[in-house]
């Protein structure tokens, strides 16, 4: 027992080292893992910050061509009001080519009209003979059901009448 009380704090120390070890080996992994995490947030900020270099390029680039493009279109216009000062005749030209199409709008225009009210009218004709088919269908049905009503209140009367003679009945009924 005396040698075992005696190793009992070699034994609580050894134990603490390896406890002491483990808490180590997974400190040591947990702090590679974050390295790594912390490398690959790293690089996706790199590219981040690349594409966002690149969108400011071609946005600058877009700006550019776009004020060019504006400098361009005043010159021509520019351009176009000398010429026409110059020459009168070119905005007589311009106005009669516009008035032209123009023109030519309007007519197809009124020929669309006119093609879209004919098929309307045809429509609506087929629906005008469809309804008097009905009203002929619903006049037919309107008959028919005053027949059977008239029948109905025929064989009504027949079974209130008192009981006549079998041949009476016949004879009746070969009547109507």
């Amino acid at each position: 027992m005396d040698k075992l009380s005696g190793m009992l704090p070699f034994i609580a120390l050894g134990a603490l080292g390896v406890a002491n070890l483990v808490a180590a080996i997974g400190a040591l992994w947990g702090a590679r893992r974050a390295e790594e995490l912390g490398e690959g947030r790293f690089e996706l900020l790199r590219d981040q910050l690349e594409r966002l270099e690149l969108l400011r390029e071609e946005r600058r680039m877009l700006l550019d061509e776009l004020e060019r493009e504006r400098r361009e279109r005043l010159q021509a216009q520019e351009r176009v009001k000398q010429l026409m000062g110059e020459h009168p005749h070119l905005e007589l030209e311009r106005k009669l080519q516009r008035l032209t199409e123009e023109l030519e709008l309007e007519r197809k225009g009124r020929t669309h009209n006119q093609r879209e009210r004919q098929r309307l009218g045809e429509e609506l004709e087929r629906e005008r003979l469809a309804r008097s088919g009905d009203q002929r269908n619903v006049q037919c049905l309107e008959r028919d059901l005053q027949e059977l009503q008239q029948l109905l209140d025929e064989r009504q009367q027949a079974l209130k009448a008192p009981k006549k003679s079998l041949w009476a009945n016949l004879l009746k009924s070969n009547n109507h």
